[in-house]
Parts: structure tokens; C-alpha cells; sequence
């Protein structure tokens, strides 16, 4: 136990976490609906914490949970009888928690390693589509007009620049974060565009002429999903790291500024 005892003092030090296992104790086995409800949590954040603690629970043959062999020595030596270190508040509701889906972000966070191979395919996926119906993630790559590969290869290296700008300037500013689901919730931002990328999509192989009104409303639908894609990339920060929602906002205003920089030099 004294070699685990640090990894699972870092599972323990966020509170929800300690009140699962609290919760479990006491009752002995418990239900998913009923730990939602006595914690006041959603499912998709009961999910994703439920993933951390997956060593220290375990399902009996009703399908409840309950202590595991090493969630009793837990429970034993670590939560009754070593200070566990201070837990940090988790952050308060803010408008974007209403707008997108932190549980979809709970979703992914939940299995890091599944989630970065479904988001790095996701984004093969729309690179190539925005590719070759020879459309932009952004302004940036109407630099280059090299055609379909040219711009797919740039969809693709675009969100990884974002990645780098995000990774750096939290270090320069030295707030905490968790790679991975910092990787996982800037990604998350790539899913929006799908709702541009499927009609254009069937336009461009079914090689239909496009009148001038279904152009007007594909650049609507094309900026109705770059906003909600910045407002995902700002939740995904935000949920990933210790940054204050202001800061989540100023890192995304960032990238958007450098997207567009071009247009003040040209």
C-alpha cells in the first residue's frame, strides 16, 4: 500500500471523489442513479469520476457498486487515518456549462486513451473533408491555395498549432493542467464543425451547382460553427486545467486573433 499510497492520495484529493467513496461505504453497495442523486452530480460527471476510482470499486451481481478489495485499505488507511491533501473547489456553473455539453467533455475525459485516437480520427476525417471540397478551418490556410492536400494537410496541422500556442502560454503563466484531457477538450472543438462539413460534403461528391442562397446559409452555418467550436475550445481549457474562466476565454481570443492575424498585414 505504500508504494500506491501517493497515486491514490492524488485520486482522493478532489472532494466528489471522497464523497463516492464515503458514499459507497456507508451504504455498503449503491447504485449509479443513486450516488448521482445524493451527490447532486450528472451523469457524465458521476461517469468520469467513477473512471478514476475503477481500482477501488467494483460492481456486484445487481450491477451496484461497491468497495473493492483495495477500496477497503483505502478507505482503512488513507481517507480515516492520513490527512488527505486539500481539495480544490470544483469550479463553479458559468453560462458556457449551458450551452456545451459539459457532459460530452465528462464523456471523453472519462477513457483519455480511447477518446485521443476517436478525436485524432475525427479530425483526419474533417481535414480531408474541408480538404476537398476545398473549404478552410480558417482564414490562415486561404494563404496557401495548394488545393486538397495541401489544405487538409494544413486542417490538420492547424489544430495541433492550437495545442502547442494553449501548452505554452499555460506554462508561460504557470497554471496547472492535465495533458491529456487538456489535449482531449481542445479536440472536443473539432466535433462542432460536422454540422458545416456533412452538407458540404454531399454538395461537393454529388457535384450539385449551389445557388447563391444555399451559399448565404452555408457561411452562416460555417460561422454558427466556428463560434460554438471557440466556445468548446474555451470549455475544454477551462475543464482541463486550473485557469479562471476569464483566462479560459482570454487563451481562446488568443488563438482567434492569431488565426486572423494575416488580415492586418495583407
Amino acid at each position: 500500500m505504500d508504494n500506491g499510497s501517493n497515486k491514490y492520495l492524488k485520486v482522493l484529493s478532489n472532494p466528489i471523489r471522497q464523497g463516492i467513496l464515503n458514499l459507497v461505504s456507508e451504504q455498503g453497495s449503491i447504485s449509479f442513479t443513486n450516488i448521482k442523486e445524493e451527490l447532486s452530480l450528472t451523469d457524465g460527471s458521476l461517469f468520469y469520476h467513477l473512471k478514476s476510482l475503477s481500482e477501488l470499486l467494483e460492481k456486484d451481481s445487481q450491477n451496484f457498486y461497491k468497495l473493492s478489495e483495495q477500496g477497503k485499505i483505502v478507505i482503512d488507511t488513507l481517507i480515516h487515518k492520513v490527512s488527505v491533501p486539500e481539495a480544490v473547489e470544483e469550479k463553479k456553473e458559468w453560462f458556457i456549462d449551458k450551452i456545451t455539453f459539459p457532459d460530452l467533455f465528462y464523456f471523453f475525459f472519462g477513457d483519455p486513451s480511447r477518446s485521443l485516437i476517436e478525436l485524432n480520427v475525427l479530425l483526419l476525417i474533417t481535414a480531408w473533408l474541408f480538404g476537398v471540397s476545398n473549404s478552410y478551418f480558417s482564414s490562415v490556410e486561404s494563404i496557401l491555395s495548394g488545393g486538397a492536400i495541401v489544405n487538409g494537410i494544413i486542417s490538420f496541422a492547424h489544430w495541433y498549432l492550437y495545442l502547442f500556442i494553449i501548452f505554452m502560454s499555460l506554462k508561460i503563466v504557470k497554471i496547472e493542467y492535465k495533458f491529456k484531457e487538456l489535449w482531449i477538450g481542445v479536440f472536443v472543438g473539432i466535433i462542432p464543425y460536422f454540422v458545416y462539413l456533412i452538407p458540404v460534403g454531399i454538395l461537393h461528391y454529388t457535384e450539385a451547382v449551389i445557388d447563391n442562397w444555399v451559399g448565404v446559409i452555408l457561411n452562416i452555418v460555417f460561422i454558427i460553427c466556428k463560434i460554438y467550436s471557440t466556445l468548446f475550445v474555451i470549455q475544454g481549457i477551462n475543464m482541463s486545467t486550473k485557469s479562471k474562466n476569464y483566462q479560459s476565454v482570454i487563451l481562446a481570443l488568443i488563438l482567434i486573433m492569431i488565426d486572423y492575424i494575416y488580415l492586418m498585414i495583407t
